[in-house]
């Protein structure tokens, strides 16, 4: 896309450069009648001293908002990225957000869907219903919200039944990147004088962005990131008396889809033995083409979700406070294969039905809340039970021994991984260290096809949470308020590891001739390969690389022989302070301190490293409980000023922030192309600026114009060098998936025809610079600048009984990666996950 092109639809969506605070009914045309609820009481958005944008209904159907996904591009500061599934998905504010895709790991953004929070980002993604507004506040929310919110909060509240009959359907043609369809509909009333319902249905498919070479499988589908889902909801409101109403809901959503592969943007020299072994199976250095969006994968790619939750909330105004009262009790299943090597060669794979995660998550909440004429109060309680079971099975496929063969030679030996290990057998004999009872490895003994943790890992994670917490304001004068909050939170997690055997007699040889710690540094282990070296012929760097990968996390035995349980617990306090001043009805000036926390846990994998150091499996073999997969919790202090403003008789909403955040123990999970490993970096920081804008502007009134810009300097402190390269790399470098500046906007524009006709013109685009899209920070992985603009026309009756609209996704085609990765295995080697293509279609909408 041309820079000219680019700025002149920019300036269109964001005139300023400025975006995004909130819709409201075209009628008010004010902007101070824009409630929030950020302090779990309704107040006018320009009177908390918070800061929150505010999504109304109007313009989140406008964008095309109907996951969380969809929300990033009108949202300033927000950065929603998947990975290997949906699950995988994860939002970033102003930089900060959790970084891999380990279950162990919490939200670093807390998402909330009707007063209940969701235990990680990948449970709250998806079709969200009939929306009544989306609250995205920034900066920890400790204090309200409880855990896990350090970097802020997405606050969603769908439409509450109604006693006056309505009914709506929705029907949805698209095309583009990708053909698709979509049904929705609703209907909500009374069914006695006291009891209302509402009931939601949709149901959606699509085909796949990428197309897909099996290389003659085992594979049969040539289809990848598609969708084919449904959901439905229901609730019930009992009006119980004039100050008493119970509102229940339930819900159930389904998937069965395939995602997600991954494309080549570089391949190293280990190309050249991927396509020796299957040609064509990875691109060739200088031929990668990701955007022809055509990927190489021969094992499926099946996903499949199963979401299902009840929720109540009883709300009872006594005379001089209010009781809330809200229950949950949620599950999420996920089943996920994956072609683990990302090429069309049979290396390393997973199965659907071996590689499962299982949340079942109840919670509960009771607050009382009330006010005098200085004084408003909220004291309160929070208790979350989460069961987690994560089961995982990497599989080896036909083509594993050979690649490593190939890997250890540079592509020209034909000694294979048997013949190795037998030769190492033999030098192991002749130092001292037979192998007990080995009497050779056939051809095909050394790492069978389909072994490796074949029985499968299981961990069992159990976690209780208990906080108490209070909110307060003091109203100091008429014009100043003195906000103040305190959460204490403690936390118990115990976790057990029940590791499956692994079926790997090659790797069995090396660990018995270089110890359970694998380690090659040491004088014997150096002997040993020199000998080896001189029978073989390969040098000795190329046989301790062998002997690494022969003996990956999933094929070494030693794990089935520490299976064990490990417990934490955890205290932490949070709170806020917060002065604020109006200055007079349209200036507020606010600063507040406030503390977050995000609880520690358990790496939920099998791992060689632990933040900067090797495992020692001699010392873990006699205490299995110190495998180090704990990790610390995560704090963060921040710092706020904002100033609030309204102009031109509360037509304009304009709002200025200026953040600081320091994180202690900044929880990371990187990938080094072998294994994933949990690293707590000592310190971190974001600091920046904000700024956003609402015009409702007189002279025209059906034109709504919002936008908003973040600048976030999101990085990481310097620290001494540890000797791991991948750790080493972050010292002093900006966050991954962190970009500088973010811009959005939203222009809407509404009028009537003479004759009863309404119409309807939406633009919105967002631009984010520069980003290193690998945990890593890898250059390789850099994301050059970017923009997405999407856009909507429609045209329906003022009464509002139908609408047709075309709309397009991503209009100007804009290529771009979400994530990007080392290949596995392979040296060199990078993957990425791709953004969406331009897509488009017809939406009609219909209601009585």
């Amino acid at each position: 896309m041309s820079v000219t092109t680019r700025t002149i639809l920019f300036a269109a969506t964001s005139a300023i450069a400025l975006s995004g605070a909130a819709a409201l009914a075209q009628e008010a045309r004010t902007v101070d009648v824009i409630t929030v609820t950020a302090q779990k009481r309704e107040e006018g958005i320009q009177d908390v001293p918070v800061a929150v944008t505010v999504y109304g209904e109007e313009l989140l159907s406008n964008a095309g908002v109907s996951d969380i996904k969809d929300l990033a591009v009108i949202a300033p500061g927000l950065n929603v990225t998947s990975t290997s599934n949906e699950f995988s998905t994860t939002a970033r504010i102003r930089g900060i957000g959790t970084v891999g895709d380990n279950p162990g790991l919490e939200s670093s953004v807390g998402v909330v869907i009707n007063g209940v929070p969701r235990s990680r980002n990948g449970i709250g993604f998806g079709d969200l219903g009939e929306l009544q507004g989306i609250e995205v506040l920034r900066g920890p929310q400790g204090t309200l919200f409880g855990a896990n919110t350090s970097a802020g909060i997405i606050n969603i509240r769908t439409k509450e039944p109604e006693f006056e009959f309505g009914a709506h359907g929705e029907a949805t043609v698209s095309g583009g990147g990708a053909d698709g369809w979509g049904i929705s509909g609703g209907m909500t009333g009374g069914l006695s004088d006291s009891v209302a319902a509402r009931v939601y249905v949709a149901r959606r498919q699509r085909d796949g962005f990428q197309s897909v070479n099996t290389h003659n499988g085992p594979r049969t589908e040539t289809e990848d990131a598609n969708q084919d889902f449904y959901t439905l909801n229901g609730q019930l409101l009992f009006e119980i008396s004039d100050n008493v109403s119970l509102l229940l809901g339930a819900d159930y959503t389904s998937r069965d889809e395939d995602c997600c592969g991954a494309p080549s943007i570089g391949s190293g020299a280990t190309a050249g033995i991927v396509n020796a072994l299957v040609p064509g199976a990875r691109p060739l250095p200088g031929s990668e083409d990701p955007f022809s969006r055509q990927i190489d994968s021969n094992r499926d790619t099946t996903q499949e979700i199963e979401d299902s939750g009840f929720q109540g909330e009883l709300n009872w105004a006594f005379d001089n406070f209010d009781l809330t009262l809200i229950a949950s009790d949620r599950n999420f299943q996920l089943a996920s294969g994956q072609d683990t090597d990302f090429t069309g060669a049979d290396i390393v794979y997973r199965l659907a039905d071996e590689n499962t995660v299982e949340f079942d998550t109840t919670t509960f909440e009771a607050r009382i809340a009330g006010s005098t004429e200085s004084f408003d109060w909220m004291v309160g309680t929070y208790f979350s039970d989460e069961t987690l079971v994560r089961r995982d099975a990497i599989r080896t496929g036909v083509h594993f021994e050979p690649f490593l063969a190939l890997l250890a030679s540079g592509g020209t030996s034909a000694t294979t991984v048997v013949d190795l290990a037998n030769g190492l057998a033999g030098v192991s004999a002749f130092l001292g260290n037979p192998v007990p009872g080995f009497a050779g490895l056939a051809p095909g003994q050394g790492i069978p096809a389909g072994a490796w943790n074949v029985n499968g890992d299981q961990y069992n994670q159990g976690s209780e949470s208990l906080s108490f917490f209070t909110h307060n304001t003091w109203h100091m004068t008429d014009n100043t308020d003195l906000t103040f909050g305190l959460r204490h939170t403690s936390t118990d997690k115990s976790a057990t590891f029940d590791f499956g055997d692994s079926e790997s007699p090659a790797c069995a040889v090396w660990e018995h001739a270089f110890g359970p710690a694998l380690d090659f540094s040491t004088a014997s282990a150096q002997q040993t390969l020199a000998v080896l070296s001189g029978a073989t012929s390969l040098p000795v760097a190329s046989l301790a690389q062998l002997g690494t990968f022969t003996c990956l996390p999933q094929s070494r035995d030693v794990y089935s022989m520490i299976d064990h349980t490990q417990s934490i617990e955890e205290n932490e306090m949070s709170g806020l302070l917060s002065l604020s001043h109006r200055f007079n009805d349209d200036l507020l000036v606010y600063g507040t301190y406030s503390r977050g926390y995000k609880a520690g846990g358990f790496n939920l994998d099998r791992f060689t490293q632990a933040g900067t150091a090797a495992v020692n499996f001699t010392n873990v073999l006699a205490a299995p409980e110190t495998y180090p997969a704990s990790f610390a919790p995560e704090t963060v202090d921040s710092f706020e000023l904002g100033i609030k403003t309204e102009w031109a008789n509360d037509t304009i909403l304009a709002n200025f922030y200026l953040f600081r955040s320091d994180f202690d123990s900044y929880q990371l999970n990187t990938f080094n192309g072998i294994a994933f490993f949990v690293t707590s970096i000592d310190g971190a920081m974001t600091q920046g600026a904000e700024a956003e804008i609402l015009w409702l502007p007189e002279s025209m009134p059906g034109l709504t114009v919002q936008g908003g810009v973040t600048y976030a300097d999101a990085t990481y402190d310097e620290f001494a060098p540890t000797g791991t390269p991948d750790v080493d790399r972050l010292s002093g470098q900006n966050f991954s998936l962190a970009p500088e500046w973010y811009a959005s906007g939203a222009l809407t524009y509404e009028g009537d025809f003479e004759n009863g006709m309404t119409w309807l013109a939406h633009l919105d685009g967002r631009w984010m610079s520069e980003q290193n899209t690998g945990s890593d920070l890898d250059p390789e992985k850099v994301q050059d600048a970017y923009a997405l603009f999407n856009g909507r026309l429609g045209l329906g009756n003022q009464d509002e009984t139908w609408s047709l609209e075309v709309w397009g996704r991503n209009l100007l085609d804009e290529e771009y990666i979400q994530v990007g990765f080392d290949g596995p295995f392979q040296s060199g080697s990078f993957n990425a996950f791709l953004g969406q293509p331009r897509t488009y279609g017809v939406t009609l909408r219909v209601r009585n």
